[in-house]
C-alpha cells in the first residue's frame, strides 16, 4: 500500500518545481532586455550614420555632387556600424538645400543637408517581440539635419 502522507510531506523536487514556475518569467525578462538593447543599438547607429553621411556630404566642394557623396557613404554601413545591415535600410531621403526645399517640405534660406533613413526591423529580436506583444514597431526612422 502506498503511503500518501509521506508522499505529501516529501520536499524532494520542490526546487525544481519552483524553478519551472519562475523560468518563463526570467526568460521573458531576458528576451525583453535583449530586444530593447537591439532596438536602442540600431536606433543609435542609424542616427549616427545619418549624421556622418550629412557631415561627409558637406566635404564635397561642388554643391551639385553632395547628394551623390552622401549616397555613396550610405551604401556600406556594416564596416562602421555592425548593428546595421545595408539591406534593411529601406528608405533613404537625401535633401540638399536650398535646391530640394519643395521635395523635403522644409523651407530655409541657407545651405543645408537633411538625411532621413528608415530601417526595417524584420528578422530582428525587436520584430519577434513585436509579434508577441503587438506593439506596432515595424521600422525605425532617424533624421539628421546639418546647416552650413
Amino acid at each position: 500500500m502506498f503511503n500518501w502522507r509521506a508522499f505529501w510531506r516529501e520536499e524532494d523536487g520542490a526546487t525544481a518545481v519552483e524553478f519551472a514556475l519562475v523560468l518563463p518569467l526570467l526568460l521573458s525578462m531576458l528576451f525583453g532586455i535583449v530586444a530593447f538593447g537591439q532596438y536602442f543599438a540600431i536606433s543609435n547607429s542609424l542616427q549616427q550614420i545619418a549624421a556622418e553621411a550629412a557631415r561627409y556630404s558637406v566635404s564635397e566642394p561642388y554643391f551639385a555632387d553632395r547628394k551623390d557623396r552622401a549616397e555613396t557613404f550610405l551604401t556600406s554601413p556594416g564596416g562602421r556600424f555592425s548593428f546595421l545591415d545595408a539591406d534593411h535600410i529601406i528608405n533613404t531621403e537625401i535633401c540638399v538645400f536650398p535646391e530640394d526645399q519643395t521635395d523635403c517640405g522644409v523651407t530655409n534660406d541657407f545651405d543645408a543637408v537633411q538625411i532621413t533613413l528608415t530601417y526595417d526591423l524584420d528578422g530582428t529580436a525587436v520584430a519577434i517581440a513585436d509579434s508577441f506583444l503587438g506593439i506596432g514597431i515595424e521600422d525605425i526612422t532617424r533624421r539628421s539635419y546639418l546647416a552650413y
